[in-house]
């Protein structure tokens, strides 16, 4: 299980490592605004911002998130 903080509220998360991070948001905590565009990162519709830094999370998996991210989504701009 991995904690992470999204929009400033904690979620804990368990999924398999390969899983992106888009459909972690989509599909697991429910937030419909990161939209799935090209897939191969270069449209910019799945962009959130992890602990600051921009990212594409279509193809940002679980297994590179750790313990206590901060993920910000469009619903949390």
């Amino acid at each position: 299980m991995t904690r992470l903080i999204v929009n400033g509220k904690t979620v804990n998360i368990s999924v398999e490592p390969d899983t992106p991070l888009l459909w972690v948001i989509r599909e697991h905590i429910g937030l419909t605004g990161t939209k799935f565009g090209c897939g191969i990162a270069q449209c910019g519709a799945c962009s959130v911002h992890i602990n600051g830094s921009l990212m594409r999370s279509c193809i940002y998996t679980f297994s590179m998130l750790k313990d206590g991210d901060k993920i910000t989504t469009i619903e949390g701009l």
